[in-house]
């Protein structure tokens, strides 16, 4: 079986990469969709490719934003591009998100998000909720949607290294820290977090750190940290042995998405075993609860310092955390996934039986 992963995100996401080593495990051959064709950017890169499945992860980069007066084109093009890139294959759709980050506010945003779900054969979310909400949004058949938990992404960084030897590293104080890491961009609020800090000083420190998502975030938030001793911002590129150190120097890591489906970030500090703060409000995101390690809140006006300092009482703990990453190991999620790939081959030829006179498949 051969897989096409749309698009080839592997330089700033470990998933796709560490899936991909798993079905290669399994006699899969995945192919990445490097590069982007202008006009057509889909079907032209699946053009002249013999494959069986098209395994489509994140739309959007069919329709990026570049604010060069052609985004409402880029948009309203997607829906056939994508038509013509699936003719006589299967798509496969990992839901990563529900729809594309900062991007609520687009004409087309949410035809091109629903065109995806239901010309999907295959529907992979990463929790029961996340399936659920995929239901009734969508209303597409409920055995398209298969729930397979979201990967463990620690085998990119290896171990933890001692705490006081990462702190050392990072020209910390010993003081507690807590951690925001990963792109730095306007859904993760970002901006609430540093007010909290500024108002209830909690006994912590607070470390942002990862590449902003433009210039205009970046400014912003190092204005609200301005003057502040117990924020601190490191914007720029997060190299993985710097994640690594700053994983391990870390007592508490901070996921205040506004909204969210699922989250990388989360599910690798659930890994890591280090205490994770997170809303009630993303129930979507599946982090295995109940678990010493994980602390719902409410708001910051109400609950959120009890559940910083239940955080905090409980030490990181990579060992503690073994269970999580058993359940997430890519081997088995590769082997769900490829069960997905069958059943939506087995659905397309059977439609195809059926439909004689159906488009030949791209060769």
């Amino acid at each position: 079986m051969k897989v096409l992963f749309a698009p080839d995100w592997r330089k700033g996401v470990p998933y796709q990469t560490l899936l991909a080593e798993a079905l290669t495990a399994l006699g899969v051959e995945v192919e990445f969709l490097a590069h982007y064709k202008r006009l057509l950017p889909l079907s032209r890169l699946v053009e002249n490719r013999t494959f069986d499945v098209l395994h489509l992860h994140w739309p959007e980069a069919y329709y990026p934003q570049r604010h060069d007066g052609f985004d409402w084109f880029r948009q309203a093009r997607f829906t056939i591009d994508l038509a013509r890139a699936v003719r006589g294959h299967p798509l496969v759709f990992t839901a990563h998100n529900l729809g594309p980050h900062n991007r609520a506010a687009e004409f087309h945003g949410e035809q091109n998000m629903h065109a995806v779900f239901t010309t999907a054969r295959g529907i992979i979310a990463h929790s029961a909720a996340a399936r659920d909400c995929i239901l009734k949004t969508h209303g597409v058949a409920p055995d398209r949607v298969h729930v397979i938990p979201h990967g463990d992404l620690s085998p990119s960084l290896g171990t933890p290294v001692p705490r006081m030897e990462a702190v050392q590293k990072l020209g910390l104080e010993n003081e507690p820290l807590c951690l925001m890491f990963g792109t730095v961009e306007p859904y993760k609020q970002i901006e609430e977090v540093i007010a909290h800090w500024r108002t209830a000083r909690p006994k912590a420190t607070l470390t942002i750190v990862g590449k902003p998502s433009n210039a205009a975030y970046a400014a912003h938030c190092r204005q609200l940290a301005a003057g502040l001793d117990n924020v601190s911002l490191r914007l720029e590129w997060l190299p993985d042995e710097q994640l690594r150190l700053w994983l391990s120097a870390a007592n508490a890591a901070i996921f205040n998405y506004r909204t969210i489906f699922t989250s990388g970030a989360a599910s690798l500090a659930r890994s890591w075993g280090v205490p994770i703060l997170i809303p009630r409000r993303l129930h979507t995101v599946d982090l295995a609860e109940p678990n010493a390690r994980v602390h719902r809140f409410e708001s910051f006006a109400t609950d959120f310092g009890a559940a910083l300092a239940s955080a905090l009482a409980i030490p990181a703990d990579f060992t503690a955390a073994a269970d999580w990453r058993a359940a997430t190991a890519w081997p088995h999620l590769a082997r769900a996934t490829f069960e997905v790939y069958k059943k939506a081959l087995d659905v397309a030829h059977s439609s195809n039986h059926s439909q004689p006179c159906a488009a030949s498949p791209v060769s």
